[in-house]
């Protein structure tokens, strides 16, 4: 009898990686993680925390924490924007951001004084460029 690989749950997984459920959701669906459906829930391989896909979406600030939960190094806190100023920079609305960041469509992180920041990054991504008031 093969042995079987370990496997976690969405929840799990995320609580490993700091990436929100719903963005890891999606990338079983588009295959870029590998996993299957037990019982209508997935499961997904231990071995899939150290896929490339992993680590660029950890690398676009879907983690929260100032320690990385997979190799414990540090990772440096990209710049980030609160949630008004990001609005005024943009043509999105407070609403519109918070539900972005919550279904990982943007990427931010709780600040120090616990608002939430929205990461800098998300203005050089493409889709995001007719969003951006000039």
């Amino acid at each position: 009898m093969a042995k079987t690989e370990k496997t976690l749950t969405t929840g799990e997984f995320s609580q490993i990686t700091g990436i929100a459920v719903s963005t890891i959701t999606q990338m079983l669906r588009l295959n870029k993680i590998r996993g299957e459906k037990r019982s209508g829930k997935w499961a997904i391989y231990e071995s899939e925390l150290q896929h490339s896909a992993v680590v660029t979406q950890k690398d676009r600030g879907g983690i929260s924490a100032s320690v990385g939960p997979i190799f414990n190094t540090p990772v440096a806190a990209p710049k980030a924007y609160d949630v008004e100023t990001f609005v005024q920079m943009t043509y999105l609305t407070e609403k519109g951001v918070r539900q972005w960041l919550k279904t990982g469509r943007l990427s931010g992180r709780p600040g120090a004084d616990g608002k939430v920041l929205v990461d800098t990054a998300n203005l050089d991504r493409p889709e995001l460029q007719h969003l951006i008031r000039k």
